[in-house]
């Protein structure tokens, strides 16, 4: 990994990335899908491993011994301590012990899942207007949505199945008492038995949710991880995130504005069968009285393009309806033609204005 790649996902991991480098980071990582992939588990770890006070002597102590640990297990060397223990510190920033803390963090991180780990981890992954459908080692059916990666490993351990998602994906789950299947998220970690749910959590967005239609799930979420929130069918919870129109977070990992809404399914109209969250599945693109800006990164991923607004006005559009086999074009006009805006197909580019 190089050295400023490292320096940028601390200052990313601990809050104090500037807009310019948030770009250099997503630039580094669509660049190399080895940084994004490291990236992607460095903010795992961090996510369920920080907290807003944190006791630096100890945190070193601990990481410290569970490298050790790990690298002693897979035949290598044990390490001297390569950075001094710091003293309480309370807030996240940049040269401070928390952001030696991160460093620290995410390279226990690296070490769990390279070298404790010895299973290979499997990807998989799909691109802007594709999806795809696969049958996990243990059973359970998985379909991805456009632009989503699941990563898991290729022998699960004993006592659980852990999968980490990154986009939307539905899940049926091959039932095993003994082995509960959990999906991690930036926002959500899941916890099943035997259901079938569907969870979209992509980066940038403003909510990441998770859709029951059968059985039950359990859900908590990393800022409060003692909140158990159990689902029935057809409940969905949300937890709304905070985003920039840069596509930049203001809060990297820790959202500190971050609550969960319990609440049903959506259904297209009253009385309809085909349910919002999962008509993904049928090759619908539907939406519901959505804000432009909103259906515009659906349908980014959707049809494979870019969406830029040049006026601001634009973005709060409201639209209903539904798109099955429309090409983008057909699309523009529909919307067109229910609400005032003005565009221009540059290549793969639409500019809105």
């Amino acid at each position: 990994m190089s050295e400023r790649f490292f320096e940028i996902v601390i200052k990313d991991l601990a809050g104090d990335i500037s807009p310019q480098e948030g770009q250099e980071l997503q630039h580094i990582m669509s660049e190399d899908t080895v940084f994004a992939r490291q990236y992607e588990l460095f903010r795992m770890y961090w996510a369920q491993n920080h907290h807003d006070y944190i006791d630096g002597r100890q945190l070193f102590e601990n990481v410290q011994s569970r490298i050790n640990k790990l690298e002693k297990e897979a035949g290598i060397a044990e390490m001297e301590p390569f950075m001094e223990p710091v003293g309480r510190v309370r807030r996240l920033g940049w040269v401070s012990g928390v952001a030696a803390a991160v460093a620290l963090l995410i390279t226990a991180g690296a070490v769990f899942f390279y070298v404790g780990n010895r299973s290979t981890l499997i990807a998989k992954s799909t691109a802007k207007g594709e999806k795809s459908t696969f049958i996990m080692e243990d059973g359970t059916r998985v379909t991805l949505n456009a632009d989503s990666k699941l990563e898991y490993a290729k022998s699960f351990p004993e006592k659980s199945r852990e999968v980490y998602l990154t986009g939307e994906a539905f899940f049926d789950v091959h039932e095993d008492a003994e082995k509960p299947f959990i999906i991690h998220t930036e926002n959500m970690n899941i916890k099943v038995l035997g259901t079938a749910f569907n969870i979209k959590s992509y980066p940038n967005e403003a909510s990441t949710e998770a859709t029951l239609l059968r059985g039950a799930i359990e859900v908590t979420v990393p800022d409060n991880p003692s909140e158990r929130i159990v689902l029935k069918p057809s409940q969905k919870l949300i937890v709304h995130n905070t985003v920039n129109h840069d596509s930049t977070k203001t809060k990297s990992v820790a959202v500190k504005n971050v609550y969960p809404a319990l609440t049903t399914m959506t259904y297209f109209q009253q009385r309809d069968t085909m349910i919002v969250e999962t008509s993904w599945l049928q090759n619908k693109l539907v939406f519901q009285d959505e804000d432009f800006e909103s259906l515009a990164k659906r349908m980014e991923r959707w049809y494979n393009i870019s969406i830029r607004f040049s006026t601001t006005g634009s973005r709060q559009l409201r639209f209903t309806g539904i798109l099955e086999g429309e090409t983008i074009a057909e699309a523009l006009h529909a919307l067109h033609m229910t609400e005032n805006f003005n565009y221009r197909i540059e290549d793969s580019t639409i500019v809105i204005y």
